[in-house]
C-alpha cells in the first residue's frame, strides 16, 4: 500500500515486528496528519495509561472517532499497543472502530494487534515479519538504497558482525555511516569501521557464533557482558529468554544446513537457511560451526536451552546464575581454561 491512496482509508491496522511497525506508523501519520492542525486533530491513546480502567479508554476512543475535525478534512486517532486490551474491551473497541466515519482516520498498532470484527470497507492491515539472519543483508542493502547509497558486501558483513542483528540499532548505525560516507554514492567497509569500530561488540549475534564455534571462553565472556550491560542499560532490555531463543534458532539453522548438505544440496544453496551472503558465511566461520554441531550436540543443546528457559520462568533462582550454568552444559567437551 502506498501513501497515495490513504485518503480512501478509514482504518489501518499494523502488527508484527516492532521496528518496521513503528516506522510504518510514522510514515502513515506523516501522510494523513495535517501539520498545521496537528494539535487539534491528532489523538494518541496509550493502553499503558489505562491500566485498571480500560472501559474509560473505550469511552474515550468511541467519542474521539465520532468527533469532527477542526479546520481539516479528517481527525486522526491512534491506539498504541491495542493487543494489551482485554478481550472484552478489544471486541467492543473493534465494534466502535467499524463505525468510523469518513471524517476520521483510525490507526491501530501492536505486536499481536487484531480487530474482531474487522471493518467491512476502507480498511488496510499490514503485518511485519521478523528479519532473520539470512534476510539481514538484503534488508541492510535496502536501507542504504533508500538513502541513495550502494553498499559493499564486506561493509554489510562488518556492520552485522559489529553492530548485531537488532533492526533499530542497525538502522541507527546506518544513519551514522551515511554521514561518514559524505557525498559518495557508495559505502565500503572502511566507512563502516569508522562508525562501528574495527572490532566486534558483544552482541547476541556474536554469542551465537561463539557457541557455534564451541569457544567456551568467548561464549562466557560475551554472555556475561551482555547480562551485565542489561543491568544498567537505558534501552529496551534483551531478556534471558530472548537470548536463549536466538541461540536455539542458530543451532536449528545450522542443523538444517547439515541436513541439506547430507542429502546433496549444493553448499551455496544450503547456506541460505543461515545467511544469504557467502562473504558473511566465511567471515563468521559458519562451515566449522556446522561441523561442530553434530546431531548429538544439537540435541544436547536444545535440551539444555529448553530446561534453562523453563527454570528461568518458574524458579526464583538468579537468572544470571542459570545462564552461566548453561554455557558449560551445552559444550561439555570444550576447553574451559
Amino acid at each position: 500500500m502506498t501513501s497515495g491512496n490513504l485518503s480512501e482509508i478509514r482504518v489501518a491496522l499494523l502488527s508484527g515486528e516492532e521496528f518496521q511497525r513503528l516506522e510504518r506508523m510514522s510514515e502513515i501519520l506523516e501522510s494523513v496528519v495535517d501539520e498545521s492542525t496537528r494539535d487539534f486533530n491528532l489523538d494518541i491513546l496509550y493502553t499503558e495509561d489505562y491500566k485498571g480502567k480500560q472501559h474509560e479508554l473505550l469511552t474515550t476512543l468511541t467519542e474521539m472517532i465520532m468527533t469532527f475535525p477542526m479546520m481539516a478534512e479528517r481527525r486522526v486517532v491512534v491506539v498504541r499497543d491495542f493487543d494489551k486490551l482485554n478481550k472484552e474491551i478489544a471486541k467492543k473497541a473493534s465494534a466502535a472502530i467499524q463505525k468510523t466515519p469518513e471524517t476520521t482516520f483510525v490507526l491501530i498498532e501492536g505486536e499481536k494487534a487484531s480487530l474482531t470484527p474487522k471493518p467491512k470497507g476502507n480498511f488496510i492491515a499490514e503485518k511485519f515479519t521478523i528479519i532473520y539472519e539470512e534476510k539481514l543483508p538484503g534488508w541492510i542493502r535496502s536501507r542504504f538504497r533508500k538513502r541513495d547509497k550502494s553498499v559493499s558486501e564486506a561493509a554489510i558483513a562488518h556492520l552485522i558482525n559489529n553492530a548485531g542483528t537488532v533492526l533499530r540499532e542497525l538502522d541507527n548505525e546506518i544513519e551514522k555511516v551515511i554521514v561518514v560516507s559524505g557525498d559518495s554514492g557508495s559505502v565500503d567497509e572502511d566507512d563502516v569501521k569508522k562508525v562501528v569500530g574495527a572490532f566486534k561488540r558483544d552482541t547476541v549475534y556474536g554469542l551465537c557464533n561463539a557457541v557455534g564455534l564451541m569457544d567456551f571462553r568467548e561464549s562466557s565472556k560475551i554472555l556475561n557482558n551482555l547480562l551485565e550491560k542489561e543491568k544498567t542499560a537505558d534501552d529496551k532490555k534483551i531478556s534471558e529468554t530472548a537470548i536463549i531463543s536466538q541461540l536455539f534458532t542458530h543451532a536449528m539453522k545450522l542443523s538444517e544446513y547439515n541436513r541439506l548438505i547430507k542429502i546433496g544440496v549444493p553448499e551455496n544453496e544450503a547456506m541460505k537457511v543461515m545467511i544469504a551472503s557467502p562473504f558473511l558465511w566465511k567471515k563468521n566461520k559458519m562451515t566449522p560451526q556446522a561441523r561442530n554441531l553434530t546431531p548429538r550436540k544439537v540435541r544436547r543443546m536444545l535440551t539444555v536451552f529448553g530446561r534453562t528457559e523453563s527454570t528461568i520462568k518458574r524458579s526464583s533462582l538468579d537468572n544470571k546464575l542459570l545462564m552461566d550454568f548453561m554455557i558449560p552444559l551445552i559444550m561439555p567437551d570444550a576447553r574451559k581454561a
